[in-house]
């Protein structure tokens, strides 16, 4: 096991929008905190989500 693994974490919190009308893919409210970073943002989609997930991860 390599001593200098880079661990990232990531907390994730879906909560619904409440609006019946908007589409499956727009009816949550995605809360993503980056754990080492402590940054936090809201998407609404989970492709939104990966896409955010994998540009933090890249910036290391």
């Amino acid at each position: 096991m390599a001593d200098n693994q880079q661990v990232t974490s990531f907390v994730v919190r879906f909560s619904p929008m409440g609006q019946e009308e908007l589409p499956e893919s727009k009816r949550w409210r995605i809360r993503v905190t980056h754990v080492q970073g402590q940054e936090e943002m809201t998407v609404s989609s989970m492709e939104e989500l990966c896409e955010l997930m994998e540009q933090i991860l890249k910036r290391g």
